[in-house]
């Protein structure tokens, strides 16, 4: 348990290290293993070739004679003196177990190097150990055969592996040496690196702990570096903190807005209310409280539509829609709530779209009504539909106040109204065109305003027509991001 929460509380810098670290520690440990073995292995592979070339010369040098009898050892002992064998000890056995010849050295190794194997007819290596002056040596026995293949005795070859075993001993120990100041430098060098690299996200941290107890979302994390990882990173976090504040900022706004809209037709029905308990029903008061009514239970609703479209419980029916009847009948109704205001319709083109033909008048009437209450007596609205490419254009045009550069970007927010006093006057509580960018989203296309104070705005809602078979690049952004109810087409 204390292992674990020792691991768990290791910072994320301790951590890289000790796996950096670990993870050389293991290349160097496999790298110095293989590397002693495949040593240690040459150097025992070329004495025992020079042993087998030493003999192979003794055997050269005997195999002619066909005669192995002490009348012979003294020929054989000078023509061994006068090879040069270095450190090697050389006897020479009679196939009955007679030694015939040896070099000067063998005194130093005992009578026989490996009696076991003195009449032995192959070849056989072996490591011994002499215990009379504790050496230990490599042994090699080699039979002798004449040319006829008589075969007359053994050659025994002695090599100390004192040498050898000095020089792989120094080895270990050199290698040792490197593998331990390896290890120490690369935890300097993996704890400088792991600073360097972690420091981004230190800085990440330490701002957003500053950003968390000043309650402030406006700040952001500076960053210099490259766009690698921890580039991108900052940019996320600093676009997540952008988000963040401005869904802050529009959500106060819209609490306050909501306790706005809400407060002023409660205070108009209470008045009311005081005043018909004073006075009696009085048929003004009663119109004025049924208005209110009116007022809320149109925002009641637009809050519920809209809660439900972002919860993705707003049913839409898809459905073939012959758009061009469509505007047609809100040209009819929009010539019966305009007194003041001529609404035109220009000739519309005929075009079919997939999507809730409800919905769809929804949004063409707000647009519709929106530009007939701002456009001043004696002005006009436009509407018109054309086809262009893939898509199908509807346009909703006005002579009114129009709409200020500033503020264009906003009108599709909850609650944001350009002229607040005014919109309250004519009964609008800002959410017409949210609910008209979420409904004309969810079937694929766009909306958009084009205004100039004094002029008037034009409204233009693109939507994708049912044969259309080709999405164009600049439209792949506009698909809704919350999640639809579709309900099957109406039969």
């Amino acid at each position: 348990m204390q292992k674990l929460s020792l691991v768990f509380f290791m910072t994320i810098r301790t951590r890289l290290t000790l796996w950096y670290s670990a993870l050389l520690a293991t290349v160097i440990l496999v790298f110095g293993i293989s590397l002693f073995s495949l040593l240690n292995w040459a150097w025992h592979s070329q004495l025992q070739e020079s042993m087998r070339f030493v003999a192979q010369q003794v055997i050269d040098l005997i195999r002619f004679d066909e005669v192995m009898d002490t009348q012979a050892q003294p020929a054989i002992r000078k023509q061994l003196s006068r090879m040069p064998y270095f450190t090697f000890a050389v006897q020479v056995w009679r196939h009955d177990g007679k030694l015939i010849a040896a070099t000067d050295n063998v005194a130093d190794y005992g009578e026989a190097f490996d009696k076991d194997y003195i009449g032995s007819r192959t070849e056989v290596t072996r490591d011994i150990h002499l215990p009379a002056e504790d050496i230990h040596a490599l042994v090699s026995t080699l039979p002798i055969y004449t040319v006829n293949g008589m075969f007359l005795g053994t050659v025994q070859i002695l090599s100390p592996l004192t040498t050898l075993e000095a020089a792989t001993d120094r080895l270990l120990r050199v290698m040792i040496g490197v593998g331990v100041v390896a290890m120490v430098l690369s935890f300097m060098v993996g704890s400088v690196i792991a600073t360097q690299a972690l420091q981004p996200i230190e800085t990440i941290s330490l701002a957003a702990k500053q950003i968390t107890a000043a309650d402030d979302l406006s700040k952001r994390i500076p960053y210099t570096g490259p766009m690698d990882e921890l580039g991108q990173l900052t940019l996320t976090f600093n676009t997540t903190l952008e988000r963040l504040e401005r869904l802050f900022v529009t959500q106060r706004r819209f609490v306050a807005d909501v306790s706005h809209e809400l407060r002023t037709p409660l205070t108009t029905l209470q008045g009311n209310l005081d005043l018909m308990k004073r006075f009696g029903l009085d048929p003004v008061s009663l119109e004025a409280m049924e208005g209110e009514l009116k007022r809320m239970t149109r925002l009641v609703g637009d809050l519920l539509l809209l809660a439900q479209a972002d919860s993705g419980r707003l049913p839409l029916i898809e459905e073939t829609v012959d758009l061009d009847t469509l505007v047609l009948e809100v040209y009819r109704q929009a010539k019966l709530l305009s007194e003041t205001v001529q609404v035109r319709l220009e000739p519309p083109e005929p075009v079919r779209v997939t999507g809730d033909s409800d919905r769809l008048k929804q949004v063409l009437l707000n647009l519709v009504t929106n530009g007939i209450k701002y456009t001043p007596e004696g002005g006009e609205v436009v509407i018109s539909l054309t086809v262009e490419g893939g898509y199908a254009f509807i346009r909703v045009s006005d002579t009114g106040v129009g709409i200020p550069k500033e503020d264009l970007p906003y009108i599709f927010e909850r609650f944001y109204r350009v002229d607040k006093a005014r919109a309250r006057q004519m009964g609008g509580a800002g959410l017409g065109l949210s609910i008209a960018k979420w409904i004309v989203e969810s079937h694929h296309g766009r909306i958009w305003a084009e205004s100039e104070v004094g002029k008037g705005s034009t409204f233009t809602v693109q939507i994708p027509r049912m044969d259309a078979e080709v999405e164009p690049e600049s439209m792949r952004d506009t698909r809704p991001r919350i999640p639809i109810l579709r309900l099957p087409r109406r039969t």
